[in-house]
């Protein structure tokens, strides 16, 4: 079995959304991560490494360079090592430091068998002193006081590695097992006390492997696939400064990207990573934060309506089309809503009423207030979809009206086109049909038959135009309060920024490409390799 497996050299690279490059910067793209298993093995004591044989040594530039190998009929042991050992001082292969280690624990110490570098071991024992281990072992020795790494138990001896040390499985496609879970590439753990976290050495196209696969539907077209498979390789090239204060750039959860590793791959997100190999998604010559949800409900989300900056390829946009039935109802009363405000100290009273204050053109709700008998509560931003989690649930997306109340939603492709003025006539016409009043920091005339940016012809694949110059948020006063109660009705999934899964999927499946998707949802943006 060959032991050379390619590692480059990573190259730290960050980026968040309250900094966006101003001019063209060069970039390196890396071929390897870091990547803290935190779904499975995060500040645990041990963890089980499932593998036939373990190979034990160092990343050295490109190359894995082995420095032994272990074997086990069952499985290895891992657990976090720090303290005080007594080192020998004399350096051995792998076979002389286990035979070792054996000797002096059938002695009755505790001895490690412990990785220095290349080929080279030696033996580690703790809970001895200096001149028992010398008497024992008839071997010079030296004290260690601040070891810091993790032993392996479970083959011919334990082993003792330091933090730096990786393994490599030996199974099907030299994958490991960790706490039952196969992975590609190499692991580690970063150490932090008694408990330790595991990390995953693997190249950058094999962890997209086991991205797309867990992130998008492995059934959708492949052009969607190959879309979310550059943004995904993107993203991560702009998270990788995320952990790095725990030992490792990316984590395998929602807060970077996530990650199942080998077991969750498929043949059709495996093809989608293969056929865009190396490819990244830039604005001005820097990789951008690509971010994605599942489903718009019809319009994209600028940048700043959700977060705080306002970044250049993060515009609004109108969707042609999305895959399923993306709609959803939540339902609230006021006798809810007034224990929710106390439950979280409002300090506004008894609940009155919910008025919509801001709207977007796609129709999504920027600002709303909770009307209590002693005051007002203005949600905005991401708050308007969390704050009602402990009473009704999350609501899903801001694109939503309250008992049939606020702007007009779910307008997609030929809808949106055959309605021309949905965001500011439907508005209008709710402010006409409701009794509510409609208020502007200027007017809302200039809207009046306006298109979305999305020329629909006959054919089944519209032109697209990225223009968002027709989106605005508009003040509104909207109360929706009806027999004490309020209904949400929404459609979409998620924060709206950036691409839509669900639009990516309507647009393959309608005949535009990768690149079509992604100039569609990421404004002024190239696509390098």
């Amino acid at each position: 079995m060959s032991m050379k497996k390619r590692i480059a050299s990573i190259a730290a690279c960050s980026m968040l959304l309250a900094s966006v490059p101003g001019e063209a910067m060069a970039y390196e793209t890396p071929e390897v991560l870091r990547v803290g298993l935190e779904s499975i093995c995060k500040n645990v004591p041990s963890a089980t490494i499932g593998v036939w044989d373990l190979y034990i040594g160092m990343a050295d530039g490109e190359d894995f360079e082995e420095g032994g190998m272990v074997t086990s009929s069952g499985t290895f042991t891992a657990r976090a090592a720090v303290g005080e050992f007594v080192m020998i001082e004399s350096e051995m292969d792998l076979d002389e430091a286990i035979d070792l280690a054996n000797s002096l624990t059938n002695m009755g110490y505790d001895a490690y068998a412990g990785y220095l570098m290349d080929e080279e071991w030696t033996v580690y024992v703790k809970g001895a002193s200096r001149a028992e281990v010398e008497n024992a072992s008839r071997e010079n020795a030296s004290r260690v006081s601040a070891f810091e790494g993790y032993s392996i138990s479970g083959g011919e001896a334990k082993l003792l590695l330091p933090e730096d040390a990786v393994l490599m499985g030996g199974n099907v496609g030299d994958t490991f097992k960790l706490n039952g879970y196969p992975y590609r590439g190499m692991l580690t753990f970063s150490v932090t006390g008694s408990t330790m976290t595991a990390v995953n050495v693997i190249g950058l196209e094999e962890y997209l492997y086991g991205v797309v696969s867990s992130e998008m539907p492995q059934s959708y077209e492949q052009e969607a696939l190959k879309a979310q498979a550059v943004a995904a390789r993107t993203y991560a090239m702009t998270k990788l400064g995320a952990h790095t204060g725990s030992g490792y750039q990316l984590c395998d959860g929602v807060n970077c990207q996530v990650y199942k590793g080998y077991s969750n791959e498929a043949a059709s997100t495996t093809a989608a990573v293969d056929a865009t190999e190396g490819e990244v998604a830039c604005y001005n010559g820097s990789p951008i934060e690509a971010v994605f949800s599942s489903s718009t409900g019809g319009y994209t989300e600028n940048s700043e309506n959700v977060w705080w900056a306002t970044v250049p390829y993060l515009r609004a946009v109108p969707e042609i089309a999305e895959y399923g039935d993306n709609t959803w109802t939540r339902e609230l009363t006021l006798d809810e809503l007034t224990d929710l405000l106390a439950e979280k100290e409002a300090g506004i009273g008894s609940a009155k009423d919910i008025v919509i204050t801001k709207l977007s053109t796609g129709g999504r709700v920027q600002e709303m207030q909770i009307v209590g008998t002693k005051g007002t509560k203005t949600l905005n931003k991401e708050t308007i979809r969390t704050y009602f989690s402990a009473a009704c649930g999350s609501l899903p997306s801001k694109m939503f009206t309250i008992n049939g109340k606020g702007g007009e939603i779910g307008q997609y492709g030929m809808k949106a086109e055959k309605t021309k003025t949905a965001a500011a006539g439907g508005l209008l016409a709710a402010a006409a049909n409701q009794g509510v009043i409609a208020k502007t920091e200027g007017t809302l005339s200039h809207l009046n038959g306006k298109n979305f940016s999305v020329d629909v012809n006959a054919s089944s694949k519209p032109a697209v135009s990225v223009d968002n110059s027709d989106y605005e948020v508009y003040d509104v006063n909207i109360s929706t309060v009806k027999n004490g109660r309020f209904l949400f009705e929404g459609v979409g999934v998620g924060h709206g920024v950036g691409m839509s899964q669900k639009g990516a999927q309507a647009m393959a499946q309608m005949g535009y490409d990768y690149e079509d998707i992604l100039y569609h949802y990421y404004t002024g943006i190239t696509i390098e390799d």
